[in-house]
């Protein structure tokens, strides 16, 4: 593991806001006999009311973050999911969005001025947010750049029933809490946080949920996993997918996030799981540390995301690469008329994005997105230059 030494030191008040949020920790694993479930501390170090990581009213994207996300690399990348969202707003007949977790804005920014830019007025762009320092930076945003369209903008606090239109999630599934689980003389056994020596630390012991052992049994049938072999299951997709699949009657919902089918998801030879930290753009493996100043991310189980929203009425649209969907929906020609009135070292910039969006060693196949569908038959175009929905298949 990254020893907290090998990072950036936090300034006082981030300390003294960490050393909160541990004594909190601390309290409930006490209350849990000492034995803390992941999830139960991943919950608390990210969203915590008052000292939460997605919570801090400092918290951003980028060069100034801890972190970068696709619509702080290019503006193409909303370019392309609103390309590819007028398509499905033809189809049905309905202009409607909902995106959850805008971040700092910049996507709503972006998804809109390509509308604007084609004279398309949207019905409504509904952004479900649960952090109010994300949602007062969204609104600072989106009040400076698009005045005309806010009264066209609602920021929620349940998602909507009967929605039509389209649902975007970028990044938002791999921040849920997982639990993480260990196979040792292929028994598998629940990872549990634990006080030891005055510091976090892990535990490892017989899970007393009954979700987590149907679901691990489950994947152990279906996978190859050998003995010393840990990683994470994502039981909040039960609630997380259903929530979203209730709320729309018509349209699609597209999830972007890094991920696998399962079958690469939990391959032997991924032994340790997918479990990564991020603080002041340093990426390591070690969540306990820096509670509520570091993100704590897991790739996505694909797989388990379209067994589930099969479950309430969606159907599978389409599955691929980053980079296939962003082609797919004129991610070129997009770039092109960007280019027309660039300067050289623009021009430059504009193919570093590309590269970055693209490129398999970056986000291009290491991201993915998924369409789940309902009451709709047109064929995406975002899905028509790879079709990787056979990744998401599980043999027994």
């Amino acid at each position: 593991m990254t020893l907290i030494g090998d990072l950036p030191k936090p300034s006082d008040e981030q300390q003294a806001k960490s050393a909160a949020l541990t004594h909190a920790i601390r309290q409930d694993i006490i209350a849990h006999g000492g034995l803390l479930p992941f999830a139960n501390f991943m919950q608390h170090a990210l969203y915590h009311p008052q000292y939460g990581y997605y919570q801090s009213p400092s918290f951003t994207l980028g060069k100034m973050g801890d972190f970068t996300t696709a619509p702080q690399i290019s503006p193409l990348f909303a370019q392309c999911f609103a390309h590819q969202a007028l398509q499905i707003f033809n189809h049905i007949g309905y202009s409607n969005v909902l995106e959850l977790g805008a971040g700092t804005g910049q996507f709503a920014l972006d998804f809109l001025q390509f509308f604007k830019s084609i004279n398309h007025t949207i019905g409504h762009y509904f952004i479900y947010e649960i952090s109010p320092a994300l949602r007062e930076k969204q609104y600072k945003l989106l009040a400076a750049t698009h005045p005309d369209w806010l009264s066209r903008i609602t920021w929620i606090n349940e998602l909507p029933n009967d929605f039509k239109g389209v649902i975007i999630a970028n990044e938002v599934m791999d921040a849920l809490p997982i639990h993480r689980f260990s196979v040792t003389n292929k028994a598998i056994k629940e990872c549990y946080t634990s006080v030891d020596e005055n510091e976090f630390s892990w535990k490892t012991a017989p899970s007393h949920s009954a979700a987590f052992i149907a679901y691990t049994e489950k994947i152990q049938h279906e996978c190859q996993m050998p003995d010393n072999y840990t990683s994470e299951i994502n039981l909040n997709l039960t609630t997380f997918i259903p929530q979203l699949a209730n709320a729309l009657s018509q349209g699609v919902i597209l999830l972007a996030d890094y991920g696998y089918g399962r079958l690469e998801y939990y391959h032997p030879a991924r032994n340790t799981g997918t479990l990564m930290c991020f603080y002041q753009h340093h990426k390591h493996d070690n969540p306990l540390i820096l509670p509520g100043l570091q993100d704590i991310t897991a790739h996505v189980d694909f797989t388990h995301v379209i067994e589930i929203a099969s479950d309430y009425g969606c159907e599978l649209n389409g599955y691929t690469t980053q980079a296939a969907f962003l082609m797919g929906n004129d991610l070129m020609r997009l770039a092109e008329l960007t280019a027309k009135n660039a300067d050289k070292i623009a021009e430059v910039n504009l193919n570093q994005q590309i590269k970055m969006l693209t490129m398999p060693s970056e986000m291009g196949e290491r991201i993915k997105i998924m369409a789940l569908s309902k009451n709709i038959e047109s064929r995406l175009a975002g899905f028509a230059l790879q079709d990787r929905r056979r990744d998401l298949v599980v043999y027994v």
